[in-house]
């Protein structure tokens, strides 16, 4: 495949001003979430009506930022990829392209990989920073189980971009994958009510319990699971359905 297909997506990403703003979330998160788990007892010191049942630690730090990047940052990371793939053959760029190109490998494969790269880069740099943050605020914390969780999430936060590019690419609609997306991860919401569930469900990789006691890496497998499955029917949907049909005289 010809690479000047990828820089020209890579460019796309850059001069939009997509990727600085989708680092730049992950980013603030990484410094915002820390920060406010850390000083969240000097913020409701002085309330009578609150009350902390415990002093926040490195657990609530890190698990503050998951909480954030998986539900806010992860539907802007889908929501621009899902426009990334959403060609429509009735705008100029989606003419220009629909008229020249018949194999849909072709056409979305280099627009899904560059989202997947940038926002895997995206994740792992706002990771990095929440990890740094939490050392500075909380000083030394278990690494290994942190990097796990930080890693399951920014995989998790990079397939669901992923299944939403598939959804856009087959349905050339970025609204209508922007909706199924947001329709299973509600529904995964309610689903994780029940506890024989939560473990297997996508929204638990998006949005992982930090625990150094508890984490393992075959739990980690079971939430992606799901989600790995999603992703690979929406890519095989994308990918495998023609974009039009040559028809030669007889």
């Amino acid at each position: 495949m010809n690479r000047t297909v990828f820089r020209v997506e890579w460019y796309r990403w850059l001069r939009t001003r997509r990727l600085v703003a989708l680092v730049a979330a992950f980013v603030l998160f990484g410094f915002v979430s820390l920060l406010g788990a850390k000083y969240l007892p000097d913020l409701i010191g002085h309330s009578s009506e609150i009350q902390l049942l415990k002093v926040p630690d490195w657990r609530d730090g890190l698990q503050q930022y998951v909480k954030n990047t998986g539900l806010l940052v992860a539907a802007v990371a889908m929501i621009l990829a899902a426009q990334a793939c959403a060609l429509r053959d009735t705008d100029p760029i989606g003419i220009f392209y629909y008229s020249r190109e018949v194999s849909p490998v072709r056409l979305f494969l280099p627009r899904i990989a560059v989202a997947a790269g940038v926002i895997g880069a995206a994740a792992l740099a706002g990771a990095v920073v929440a990890l740094y943050e939490c050392w500075a605020l909380f000083g030394r914390y278990p690494l290994g189980p942190a990097v796990g969780s930080l890693a399951v999430q920014a995989l998790a936060v990079m397939l669901f971009a992923v299944f939403a590019a598939g959804l856009a690419a087959r349905t050339r609609s970025a609204g209508i994958a922007a909706g199924v997306t947001a329709g299973i991860y509600i529904c995964c919401l309610l689903f994780s009510a029940v506890p024989k569930a939560q473990p297997y469900l996508p929204t638990t990789a998006l949005q992982p319990a930090i625990d150094a006691a508890t984490w393992s890496l075959a739990d980690a497998a079971k939430s992606l699971l799901a989600l790995l499955i999603l992703t690979a029917l929406a890519l095989a949907a994308a990918l495998s359905a023609p974009i039009r049909t040559i028809r030669t005289a007889a």
